[in-house]
């Protein structure tokens, strides 16, 4: 897998973020600080940053030019909320208005060898209300009309290194978000913790981790980037406790999950974890989605209210292609789990699903992974290869939408499925009415009992990866031919090793996926998202007069 923090792509991340130009300054911000230093010390930090409304003097006087890096001391809190605190940013949040450029950056973020206490913690941009796991009859601090941090209509920004905890709405109306990034381009959101927020019983599901334009117009490429961060609700309104309520009707008898993920811009999003959301992510554009951690997703509080899924591509880029992959989907209560809207081609591939789609058995099956077209593109193809998937609760259905425009038009290809709980191909699509769907079966998939699967394995307690003696090791085609095709990072050669984990550094958080070896495929490849080895497995004995499996 292509983690976000393997040394390779972190040392690569590193280098994005920390190019500048010659004329580039550093500045400092701190809660020790005073807006009356120059600011571009460890030792004469700012107390606020520019576009805070409480930034003064010196600090208000500060025009960020491309390459300049905002740094946060490690530990330190920024209150939205509570206006006798201090540091204290401001009613209206940060609002930040200028743009770096290509190859030079804003970075707004951290050195974590600066911080206050024992050790390094991200600086917290908090609104101040309480964390609690149940709804609350009234917000401390309302922040219906607020979002923290406004990115808004600029450019060549990266966002690294947050931990977002404390926002209460009451509203049934308004949208807003911890970080806002409408009509902005070429953003790295990275390694943030959205958590701990709270909501009022009768307010709207629709506040947001990360929020860009509404819906966003169609076509157009952002480029901007979703990396690395975690957004949990396990600690929110209806948190990991009482979720499970909601898994017993779609109009429930008690109230279900709240918090959204990421809404509306998303070009490339990898390597974060979304878990205990009621909408993981909705967006338009989205190129990529990969080595993602999706779990515990449950319809919204709100009845009737926001259609609740891991991914809802409510458009794409025409002519564009659609990549998912080394992701792994897990334990989901709704009714629709991924809505893949696709341009012309999408390669899917190397992911795990298991436990989803817990609801309405008579219907879940074929909204689980839904293909479906970008409005007049024409014909798609997808290739759908190397996926490891446990459940007849979850096809893969071909799509005519609501609108014959948007049906699926085209041809999909499957090739080294690990398919568990079905016993053919033709068990595991489905094609709507209204949809031309041609499949083709290039062969190398492996249908299995549960029982069976068990038995050589494949459990829920490695997500499937394969042991000694599974009958997935080496029993698939070889598509090296095909994997810079595949993905610009070639990963369906390289495998996956089951999903992003959760970063240190925000207090609390622990790891939530197994560390399963990457094993690059060779000659030998195995059938499924894993690889079990890096080496052709050794020719059998010859001369035998049985073969004991």
């Amino acid at each position: 897998m292509n983690r976000f923090l393997r040394p390779t792509l972190f040392a690569l991340m590193v280098c994005v973020v920390t190019v500048r130009a010659a004329s580039a300054a550093n500045y400092y911000i701190a809660a020790n600080g005073s807006d009356t230093n120059n600011g571009t010390s460890k030792t004469t930090p700012w107390l606020h940053a520019p576009g805070m409304k409480s930034c003064a003097n010196l600090c208000a006087s500060a025009n960020p030019q491309p390459g300049d890096q905002f740094i946060f001391r490690g530990g330190d809190t920024w209150h939205f909320g509570n206006s006798s605190a201090t540091p204290y940013v401001g009613s209206t949040g940060w609002n930040w208005s200028w743009s770096g450029s290509n190859g030079n950056p804003i970075y707004l973020g951290v050195d974590q060898t600066w911080y206050t206490g024992s050790s390094w913690v991200r600086p917290v941009l908090t609104g101040d209300n309480p964390l609690n796991t149940s709804f609350v009859t009234s917000c401390a601090y309302d922040q219906s009309n607020l979002s923290f941090v406004n990115l808004s209509k600029v450019s060549y920004v990266t966002l690294d290194n947050f931990d977002f905890p404390g926002k209460c709405w009451s509203s049934a109306s308004t949208y807003q978000a911890s970080v806002n990034t409408y009509e902005s381009s070429n953003l790295i959101i990275s390694n943030n913790y959205f958590h701990g927020w709270t909501a009022v019983l009768g307010s709207q599901d629709n506040h947001y981790g990360i929020l860009g334009n509404s819906n966003g117009p169609a076509g157009k490429v952002t480029y901007n980037q979703i990396v690395g961060n975690v957004f949990d609700g396990s600690d929110s309104s209806q948190g990991a406790a009482n979720s499970a309520a909601c898994a017993s009707a779609y109009v429930p008898s008690s109230p279900c999950q709240s918090g959204e993920g990421v809404y509306s811009e998303g070009y490339d999003i990898h390597d974060n974890v979304f878990r205990y959301l009621s909408n993981m992510i909705v967006v338009v554009n989205a190129e990529t989605v990969h080595d993602n951690l999706f779990e515990y997703l449950y319809n919204t509080y709100t009845p009737n209210g926001p259609h609740s899924n891991v991914i809802n591509e409510v458009g794409n880029i025409t002519g564009g292609n659609t990549y998912f992959y080394n992701n792994i989907v897990r334990h989901t209560h709704v009714t629709e789990d991924l809505y893949i809207t696709v341009g012309a081609t999408a390669y899917f591939f190397n992911n795990v699903l298991w436990d989803n789609m817990n609801y309405f058995a008579d219907i879940a099956p074929t909204n689980c992974i839904i293909f479906g077209a970008v409005s007049s593109s024409g014909s798609q193809t997808a290739y759908i290869y190397n996926n490891t998937v446990d459940g007849p609760n979850c096809n893969a259905t071909f799509s005519s939408t609501n609108s014959p425009n948007m049906a699926w038009n085209g041809t999909a290809y499957f090739q080294n499925n690990h398919l568990i709980g079905f016993t053919n191909l033709a068990g595991f699509y489905h094609i709507d009415s209204g949809a031309a769907a041609t499949i083709k079966d290039n062969g190398n998939e492996l249908f299995q009992t549960e029982s069976v699967a068990n038995a050589q394995g494949y459990v829920t307690g490695n997500n499937y990866a394969p042991a000694a003696g599974g009958a997935t090791i080496g029993a698939g085609a070889s598509a090296s031919s095909q994997c810079v095709a595949f993905s610009t990072d070639s990963e369906l050669c390289g495998g996956t090793s089951d999903g992003a984990s959760e970063q240190s550094g925000s207090g609390g958080q622990i790891a939530v996926t197994p560390a399963i070896p990457m094993n690059p495929r060779q000659t030998a490849w195995d059938i499924g998202a894993y690889q079990f080895s890096g080496v052709t497995p050794p020719s059998p004995p010859t001369g035998l007069s049985a073969i004991v499996e």
